[in-house]
C-alpha cells in the first residue's frame, strides 16, 4: 500500500510511493550541424532548466551572459546514433551548481516526485477523457516534463490507451476508485485535472484540479481562454510550489539537524543509511553518533532547512517516520478510522484506513522538528 506523505500545491497530500530517481540531469541533446559555440549554449541552456525546473531561468541577464562562457562547462560530448546527427552533451555538475548558487536560484537534486494525471473534459452532452499525443494539452504536459526533467505519467496519451477507470469517476472525484485505478502506475502522486465551459463564463475555460489536503479533497480553479493556456498556468503553479518544498538553494548558511533511524540491525544496513543521506542534495555532512540496538543516532549538516530536507527524505519509502512517543511506529490503522473487513470492497476499505493513518502521521511530523530528533524507521529494499 502506497502512503500519503508528500506534500502538493501548499499542503496538498496525495498519494506516495516513492521518489523518481531523474537521470541525465547534466546531459543534453543538441545537433550537431550547427557551430560549437552554439551546440555549446543549447547544452548550457537545456541544462539549466532542468536542473532548476524552471524554463524562465534563461531570461535572466546573468544567465545570457554567462552563454558565452559555455565551453567552460563541457565535461565530455559524444555522437548519437539516430536519424538526425546529434551530440550528446555532460557538462561539470559542480560547476553548474556553483553557478546557480551565485544567482541565489534553487537546484533541484534528482529525486522528483513521479506525478501521474488523469484528465477528463465536459463537452456539450457527454464527458471523456482527454487523450492521444497529438491532443494540444497532453503535448504541453509532456513537453514541459520532458524540458524540466520532471517524471510526469500521461496514461491518456498512449496510442492504446484504455481507460481503467470511467471518466465519470474522476469527473465526480471518486478517489477510492482514482487510486484504485492509478496503483499499477507506481507514481508517487496522483491528480486530476476537469475541463469544461461554464456558460456563466462567457466562453472561457475552466480548469479544476483535485487533490487531497489532511485527508480532505481540495479543489482549487484556473479560468483561461483556453485549455492550453489553463494548463500552461497550472503547469507553472504546481512546478512553483513543488520547487519550494525540493529544491534547495545551495550555499544558504548550514543548518543542524538529529536524525535517529530505527531498523538498522547490521553495519550494512547503517552503511546504506549514510549512503542515501550523503547522497541527498539537502545533505552537506553526515556523521554517526552512535548506534544502540537497532537505533542509528547521526548528526546531519544541511545545505537547506531543515523542512526543505524532511520534505524530500520523505519521498523515500525506505524511511518511514515515526511519532513523538519513543520510537513506536505510526499504527497503520487507527481506532477510530476501523473500516470492517467484510466491506463490499476490502481493497477500498484499505484505502480509506490508509489515508486516515497516513493524515495522523503528517501530523505527528511537525512535532517531532519541534521536540527534539527526527525519528524514521529504516525499512530496506
Amino acid at each position: 500500500m502506497r502512503s500519503i506523505l508528500t506534500i502538493l500545491l501548499t499542503g496538498i497530500l496525495t498519494f506516495a510511493l516513492q521518489a523518481k530517481e531523474v537521470t541525465g540531469l547534466y546531459e543534453a541533446q543538441v545537433p550537431a550541424t550547427v557551430s560549437q559555440n552554439q551546440w555549446q549554449q543549447l547544452a548550457l541552456q537545456q541544462v539549466l532548466v532542468k536542473v532548476s525546473a524552471n524554463p524562465a531561468v534563461l531570461e535572466q541577464e546573468a544567465v545570457k551572459a554567462e552563454l558565452s562562457n559555455a565551453a567552460n562547462y563541457l565535461k565530455k560530448f559524444e555522437p548519437v546514433a539516430g536519424p538526425e546527427p546529434l551530440l550528446k552533451v555532460t557538462l561539470d555538475e559542480q560547476k553548474v551548481q556553483q553557478f546557480l548558487t551565485t544567482l541565489q536560484l534553487p537546484v533541484w537534486g534528482s529525486r522528483r516526485p513521479a506525478i501521474l494525471f488523469w484528465l477528463v473534459e465536459q463537452g456539450d452532452d457527454s464527458r471523456q477523457f482527454i487523450q492521444g499525443a497529438e491532443h494540444p494539452v497532453l503535448q504541453l504536459l509532456q513537453q514541459q516534463a520532458t524540458e524540466r526533467a520532471l517524471p510526469w505519467l500521461l496514461p491518456s496519451a498512449a496510442a492504446e490507451f484504455s481507460a481503467p477507470l470511467s471518466q465519470d469517476d474522476v469527473w465526480a472525484g471518486n478517489w477510492l476508485q482514482i487510486e484504485q485505478a492509478s496503483l499499477n502506475f507506481q507514481a508517487d502522486q496522483t491528480m486530476i485535472l476537469l475541463f469544461d465551459r461554464p456558460a456563466e463564463l462567457a466562453g472561457q475555460v475552466r480548469l479544476t484540479w483535485q487533490g487531497f489536503e489532511q485527508g480532505q479533497q481540495v479543489s482549487q480553479q484556473i479560468l483561461a481562454a483556453d485549455p492550453v493556456q489553463a494548463t500552461r498556468q497550472f503547469i507553472e503553479q504546481l512546478v512553483s510550489s513543488l520547487a519550494a518544498q525540493y529544491a534547495v538553494r545551495l550555499g544558504a548558511t548550514a543548518t543542524e539537524v538529529e536524525l535517529q533511524v530505527q531498523g538498522v540491525t547490521n553495519f550494512v544496513q547503517m552503511v546504506q543509511v549514510q549512503k542515501l543521506l550523503s547522497g541527498m542534495l539537502s545533505v552537506q555532512r553526515v556523521q554517526v553518533q552512535e548506534r544502540q540496538a537497532d537505533v542509528l543516532s547521526l548528526k546531519l549538516q544541511l545545505a537547506s532547512d531543515a523542512q526543505t530536507f524532511l520534505n524530500a527524505l520523505l519521498l523515500d519509502k525506505r524511511f518511514q517516520p515515526l511519532q513523538d512517543e519513543g520510537l513506536d511506529a505510526v499504527p497503520s490503522t487507527p481506532a477510530d478510522s476501523q473500516v470492517s473487513a467484510d466491506s463490499a470492497d476490502q481493497l477500498f476499505a484499505e484505502l480509506e484506513a490508509e489515508m486516515a493513518a497516513e493524515q495522523q502521521q503528517s501530523a505527528a511530523i511537525p512535532a517531532v522538528m519541534a521536540s527534539g530528533p527526527l525519528r524514521f524507521r529504516f525499512v530496506p529494499q
